[in-house]
């Protein structure tokens, strides 16, 4: 910014601040709120942040609806944000999470997909900017994709991606996947500086001078230009079956095969569940303890996985649901062996949260005592404490995602949780093993009075079990690259221990598996 254009935004930065926006409409107050936070963040100015943030508080209390309270929402984010920058990374960071909610708020508003193309772009490409510091990568790449559904020149999301695929690569062991990512960031990179990418804001030119780092970067280590010429093999084997074919694209579309290749898009190569841990130090008397519990987990999550496929896609009634006898009450219930299995799925994806945490709990020795071990508590050593010593003490994005995936299932009433969709996922699970969920045909509004019921539609709960899978399928993954990152962290310790390779073991075959 210039020395006379720096000048007239102060100018008009302090004209703003002297407005009352208790006596302005509600367009005129969100206009001049959002105008003085963009200013505020660009001059960096904290007096004028703060009159910010106390107008948006205000305006809260007001009733705002559809692409008013959109943009008010992405400028409630970008207010708080505001706090942030510029501060050291650590894994609490106070804000965060309801930077995150504002901007899932508004994603999740009914007028969202009638909103301007710029709008929802800067949203949805907001959101992914804003996982990516909690080290959630994973649902930070699928933000950017769905941005560039929006409009697939978004430059930003071009370049986000790029950059976020250069450092999912960074946590991985495996070479070959390693090539495929790198590869993905280089051709996302490249794009992010056609003629034909749009970008929104001048300080996006820092993020593409960054990205054009990150292309000479690459091309100093992998021959892009082979690679372009000669691609690695991306489609399917065509032999399989029409059902195996059908279920593999499924799986494909919806991202859920425990393996990073599956975060590029729907390529058949991502199909198959390979993620399993990196080489890591163990007692040479139990040399498979961490190993074969990743591997019982992983096959809990498959199997879950198959249960949701074939709750969602039964077409008629099973066999097995002939002559039981059931009443049509009102609200009409979903009874059914495809709602059941859709419980099923929802009931062994969620239990897999608390067996990481069992499974952290001793590959980190942190020396909880197993009945007091849970997904959601073991990041700390008390309510309201810091984080474990053990955690805090290294930058390990992939633990540091599953501290704040943990956040999605917390149980108080009045938490302020970054997912939206995220919300009863603990309350659902309750009902499901100890209660009563009452599974409805269609969407109802209001439960009878004195109902033993949570009740919810079967659409809603197709969609908060599909979302539960991909939550514990991100989790797996974000377990395998924390345990490589650690292990790193680790290596000094073992530098003068005499250590022994374990020999490799066979994979099951289809037969041993049954």
């Amino acid at each position: 910014m210039g020395e006379i254009s720096n000048k007239l935004a102060n100018h008009l930065c302090d004209h703003l601040m002297q407005e009352d926006i208790g006596s302005l409409t509600n367009k005129d107050a969100i206009d001049v709120t959002v105008e003085l936070t963009r200013l505020a963040i660009e001059l960096k100015r904290k007096d004028a942040l703060f009159r910010a943030l106390t107008w948006h508080e205000s305006l809260e209390q007001r009733l705002v609806y559809g692409e008013e309270a959109i943009l008010l929402d992405l400028s409630h984010a970008n207010a708080i944000a505001g706090e942030r920058y510029g501060t050291p990374w650590s894994w609490e960071q106070s804000t965060l999470a309801r930077e995150i909610f504002y901007l899932r708020r508004a994603i999740s508003n009914e007028a969202f997909d009638q909103a301007p193309v710029v709008i929802k772009c800067k949203l949805l490409n907001n959101v992914g900017n804003r996982l990516i510091v909690t080290g959630r990568i994973i649902e930070a790449i699928d933000f950017w994709r769905r941005t560039l559904d929006v409009r697939p020149n978004f430059g930003m999301a071009l370049c986000n991606r790029a950059r976020a695929f250069a450092e999912y690569a960074n946590g991985l062991e495996d070479e070959d996947d390693k090539i495929l990512l790198l590869w993905m960031a280089h051709k996302e990179a490249t794009a992010a500086h056609e003629p034909a990418a749009i970008y929104t804001d001048v300080s996006d030119v820092r993020t593409l001078n960054a990205v054009k780092q990150l292309t000479a970067h690459i091309e100093s280590i992998l021959d892009v230009k082979q690679l372009n010429e000669s691609p690695p093999r991306m489609t399917a084997d065509r032999s399989r079956s029409d059902e195996d074919r059908a279920y593999s694209e499924w799986c494909l579309s919806h991202r859920l095969y425990v393996n990073p290749l599956n975060d590029l898009g729907a390529y058949p190569i991502g199909a198959a569940d390979s993620i399993g841990l990196p080489t890591h130090i163990v007692p040479v008397d139990a040399p498979h303890r961490f190993s074969s519990f990743f591997d019982q987990m992983k096959q809990e999550y498959v199997s879950a996985r198959w249960c949701l496929y074939e709750g969602l896609t039964t077409k008629k009634a099973h066999f097995s649901d002939s002559n039981v006898l059931l009443a049509a009450t009102e609200p009409l219930p979903s009874l059914s062996l495809a709602v059941e299995q859709l419980k099923t799925a929802y009931r062994v994806a969620y239990s897999l949260f608390d067996k990481l945490g069992f499974f952290l709990n001793a590959y980190m020795n942190l020396g909880i005592p197993e009945k007091r071990v849970s997904f959601r508590t073991l990041w700390t050593a008390g309510e309201d404490k810091a984080i474990r010593p053990q955690f805090d003490l290294h930058d390990n994005w992939g633990f540091c995602a599953l501290y704040w995936l943990a956040k999605d299932f917390s149980e108080k009433a009045n938490d302020e949780v970054s997912e939206p969709q995220a919300r009863n996922l603990s309350e659902i699970r309750n009902s499901i093993e100890h209660k009563y969920l009452r599974v409805v045909a269609n969407e109802v509004t209001t439960a009878p009075v004195d109902d033993l019921a949570l009740m919810v539609s079967r659409k809603r709960f197709e969609a908060k079990t599909l979302h539960l899978l991909k939550l514990a399928r991100a989790a797996l993954i974000y377990l395998a690259i924390g345990v490589r990152f650690e292990e790193l962290r680790r290596q000094p310790k073992f530098r003068d221990v005499s250590l022994e390779d374990i020999p490799a073991t066979d994979r099951l075959s289809d037969a041993q598996k049954l």
